[in-house]
This record gives C-alpha cells, structure tokens and sequence, in this order.
C-alpha cells in the first residue's frame, strides 16, 4: 500500500518538473534580455520591458503548479512581505513614483521570488543549469568590458547600456560562478570535470580581481572557508591539487597587476564610513516608514552625495524598520534552511551554505543586489526544500546532469 500511495507523488512531481521547464527557459530569457537586450537592440518598451516579461513566465509557473503554487508561495512568504511592506510605504505613504530607481526594481524582485522558488522546489538539477546560463551569459559580457582610472590603480566595469554594469555588480555576478564551480570540482568524481570547474573558476576569480571589488573578493573567501568544512571530508588530494594550480598561476604572474591593484586601493576610503552616521541617524529621525525612496542617500562632509551601499541601511532609511526587520528575516530564514540541509548527503546542499554566506556578504557592500539573479537563487535553495514536506514526502537525491 505504501508502495502503490508513493507512484502518485512521485508522478506529480515529475509532471510539476516538465511542465514548469518553459517557465525555467522564460526566466532566463528574460534576465537575458535584462542584461544584454540593450547593445544588441532588443530593448522595445525601454528600461521596464523586462519587468512586464516576468509576468508571462509567472503565469507559467501558476499553470503548471496549479494549486500546488500555495506551498511555493508559503514558503516564500516573508520576502515577498518584504517587499509588498516596502511597495505599500513607498507608493501609499511617501508618494513616491513607481519609476523611481529604488522602487520599480522591487516589483521584478517580487515576480522573481515566486518564480524562483518554483523553480527550485520543483525542478531538479536547477542550480546545475542556473549555474550554466550564468556562467555562459557573464562571458558574453566580457566584449562590453570598459577600462576606468580613480585612485591611481586600472578596474574594469561594463558598458553602461548592460544591466548590472556597474564594476561591484560584474564582481557579485562572476564571484558566484567562483563559489559554484570551485564547490563543483571538489563534489565531481571525473578528473578531467574536476579541472574543467576549477579553470573555469580560476577564469572567474581573474574577472573579478579585473573589477578590483573589495566585497566581492571577501565575500569568495568567506564563503569557500565555510565550504571547506564539508569539502575537505572527500581528502586532502582534490585541496592540494587546486592549491598548486593556483601556486603556479601565481608563479607565473597573473595575478600580479591585480595585487598591486588592490595593494593601491586597501585603504581607500568611496564614501560609506562617511555617509553610514548620517543614514543612521536620518532612520532615527524617522523610524517606522523612513525618508522615502526618492533620496536614500546623504551627503558627505566632502559635499558629495553617496547612497546607502549597503541593503539593510536601504531598507531602514527608505521605508523604515518593518521592511527591515522582514528582510532580515528572510535573510536568517535562509541561513538556517542551509544550516539544516547542510546535514544531508544530498549533491546539491553543499552549495547551500556558502551560497547563502555569499549572498549575504554582498549584500552588506551594494544597495540591491540581493536583486540579482544569482542572490535570488542563492537564498532561494535552501527553502526550497519546504515544499516538499508541505507536499508530504522525502525529496529524492538530486545529482547534477552532467558536468558539460
């Protein structure tokens, strides 16, 4: 009898995971078309085209899950507070336009938590393609690559027609696929997929040290520290394999402009140790719905104006404590989930930790990008796994589909 209750499930899920695959496809489409629809002409409805784009591949999502999107949505409930919280004070409270910068992106974070979360509880092996098509659309980037001076040392940003062109963003982008395929190689069993991650990855970690971003290169660190934990239980060999690669990079001087880069920039000082007092104390001033919006940011003793850089003073000084407080419990929600499936010999939990270490890491040195598609996904993962005990029954091992 336990036997014959268990095909059903197992079929359902197996209809949830093919029917959402055109929901998966839609969504990459469309940070595709976020990212590089702009250079290539593809932009027809000007900077909210992509906002509208989530709402078919949202309506996918409904259609394919039919009631069973419930369970998504409970466990996405407090992020999505979160920004319903923030949306209501800006628009209700402040007045402020839906158009501005720190308001419209709010409603694409929205539409991409659900689908996300879908995607993830439903459909196996998502990381492993999210990964991919990040990976893939991070080096179509490249090409649009524009070098800029300040501080005496060289950084690369991207040309300011892409979407997350800004030199910290391009970091958090490639810094993810670091995380990944360095956590891949170590969980691959073939050899010549262990190496093809782990140049991959070192590839990655060059672009990043190319944008000269402090948090991100922190944030790699951390997050492969907390990896480690698990990782080094499969042996020493795979560590110390990768240890004399980078050894010999190193030997052979790849990495030594970006040394003296980032030796130049150590102690310089954008603004934000400046402009955190005078946030702080404009939350204070107006703690339970913020300032608004419109002007998140203060201006220095220097006479420049300088915003937050960092999501949870964002939060506190637009809107106030309750989107804060439900953002940071989105943020401990995740963190816990990883704690727990961190425990499981499923494949995939062992991204679960580092990702959400990372996620939150590059949060504390940007204003949004807890937005980005990798961050979503990132944070998603591990709560993903609720689902499945709303639905009644134990999640199957998930193993990668292939490592190319």
């Amino acid at each position: 009898m336990h036997v014959l209750d268990a095909v059903p499930i197992e079929y359902q899920r197996s209809t949830a995971s093919a029917a959402l695959a055109p929901a998966e496809y839609g969504y990459y489409f469309v940070i595709f078309y976020t990212v590089l629809g702009a250079p290539l002409g593809l932009i027809l409805m000007g900077s909210i085209g992509s906002g509208f784009l989530l709402i078919p591949v949202l309506a996918l999502c409904f259609l394919a899950l039919g009631p069973a999107i419930l369970n998504t949505m409970q466990t996405a409930w407090v992020p999505l507070a979160c920004g319903l919280t923030y949306l209501f004070i800006q628009l209700g409270i402040h007045g402020v336009s839906l158009y501005e910068p720190y308001v419209y992106p709010f409603c694409q974070w929205i539409l991409s938590l659900v689908i996300v979360q879908a995607l993830a509880a439903h459909r196996p092996n998502f990381l492993n393609r999210f990964l991919w098509f990040t990976l893939f659309l991070g080096l179509s980037m490249l090409p649009y690559m524009t070098p800029s001076q300040g501080g005496g040392y060289a950084r690369v940003a991207l040309n300011q027609q892409l979407g997350y062109a800004n030199a910290n963003a391009m970091a958090g982008w490639f810094g993810f696929c670091v995380v990944c395929l360095v956590i891949k190689g170590f969980l691959e069993k073939k050899p010549a997929s262990r190496w093809v991650a782990w140049v991959l990855a070192l590839f990655c970690f060059y672009v990043v040290t190319l944008t000269i971003s402090r948090g991100a290169l922190l944030a790699i660190t951390v997050a492969l520290l907390v990896a480690s934990r698990r990782l080094l239980r499969g042996g020493l060999l795979p560590l110390l394999l990768l240890g004399g690669f980078i050894a010999g990079l190193v030997e052979l001087g790849v990495f030594d402009q970006a040394v003296r880069s980032y030796s130049l920039r150590a102690g310089e000082e954008t603004g934000r140790f400046r402009v955190w007092p005078l946030l702080i104390e404009r939350f204070l001033g107006s703690p339970l719905i913020g300032v608004g919006a419109a002007h998140p940011g203060a201006v220095t003793s220097t006479g420049k104006y300088v915003t937050p850089h960092n999501s949870f003073l964002l939060f506190a000084v637009a809107s106030g404590v309750l989107p804060l407080l439900l953002f940071c419990a989105y943020l401990v929600r995740s963190g816990l989930a990883a704690l727990r499936t961190g425990k499981s010999s499923e494949y995939e939990s062992a991204f679960h930790l580092p990702l959400v270490v990372y996620a939150v890491l590059i949060t504390c040195a940007g204003n949004t990008d807890f937005m980005s598609p990798w961050a979503i996904v990132s944070l998603s993962l591990p709560i993903a796994g609720a689902v499945v005990s709303l639905d009644g029954g134990e999640s199957p091992p998930r193993q990668p589909s292939s490592m190319v």
